[in-house]
């Protein structure tokens, strides 16, 4: 009769349960896994919601926009300028913006919270809104202005502006900062057209469509181009209407552009939660 050898049965038997042991514990592992996977999906399915969110509600009275620490850059972009005169009345559009460009920039060069850059190297250099935004881009701001005016056949005046239309980054952002600009126009003594001086354009077929502030349906149709390739919130300002007088005299001419220059001053300071200067050192 052969004699089994000793130890034989307990190393089988240890061999056994460290088998059971990994097998068990690979079993957790995929189980860990998987719960950390579905676990991953419903935060990104939930972070996407809230993307979809921002990008389509009107911000509420509690938001407030998360905006880091200073020093913001800021991008002043001043419409049209160079061979482009832009719309043209008792002043000429691009003469009006450049003004108050540079008029700002000064109150944002004195502010130690603000890095101010522009969308172009000099008001008198030709570039098309696509440059334009490359440039802003490429100088990674944290808030644009774009500057405008505006013009009528009819007797109109008044202050509206453009934020990033509903549906893209930066929709609620924007919005946010329209209101702090429209809100410091009222008072500088503008009055506001559409629904509190907020507006949305798109252009169907190269056709400019108007659609007033709580038009919040999501279109495929483009807006600016500016503010369509912003890769931070951004509001175009249209100033006022060349072609109104009582306008030109209030935001168009010299002293105008002066105090609309103040207006985004303190409309960006608002934006960012910082105390504005009293005055130009």
């Amino acid at each position: 009769m052969q004699k089994r050898r000793k130890g034989t049965k307990s190393r089988h038997g240890k061999k056994g349960v460290m088998r059971w042991q990994l097998a068990a514990a690979a079993l957790v592992l995929v189980l860990l896994l998987g719960k950390a996977c579905q676990a991953g999906l419903e935060w990104m399915n939930a972070q996407n919601a809230i993307r979809e969110a921002s990008a389509t509600e009107e911000p509420g009275e509690d938001f407030r926009p998360d905006v880091g620490e200073p020093p913001y850059t800021v991008a002043v972009d001043a419409g049209h300028g160079g061979d482009d005169p832009g719309a043209t009345g008792l002043i000429v559009e691009r003469d009006m913006t450049a003004a108050t460009a540079e008029a700002l920039m000064a109150w944002l060069q004195a502010d130690g919270n603000y890095i101010p850059v522009t969308t172009r190297d000099s008001y008198d250099v030709t570039a098309t809104p696509m440059e334009r935004a490359e440039c802003s881009n490429r100088q990674h701001p944290d808030l644009l202005l774009s500057i405008h005016g505006n013009s009528a056949a009819t007797e109109a005046s008044g202050f509206e502006c453009y934020p990033i239309t509903p549906g893209r980054t930066w929709h609620r952002e924007s919005v946010y900062f329209a209101r702090q600009l429209a809100a410091g126009m009222e008072n500088a003594g503008s009055s506001l057209r559409g629904q509190r001086g907020i507006r949305y354009i798109y252009y169907e077929n190269g056709v400019k469509v108007l659609a007033e502030a709580n038009d919040l349906r999501v279109r495929e149709e483009e807006t600016f181009t500016l503010l369509e390739q912003s890769s931070c919130p951004a509001v175009l300002a249209e100033q006022c209407f060349v072609t109104s007088a009582a306008d030109v005299e209030r935001f168009g001419d010299a002293d105008g552009c002066e105090l609309a220059a103040r207006v985004y001053y303190q409309a960006i300071c608002a934006y960012f939660s910082t105390t504005p200067l009293e005055s130009l050192p």
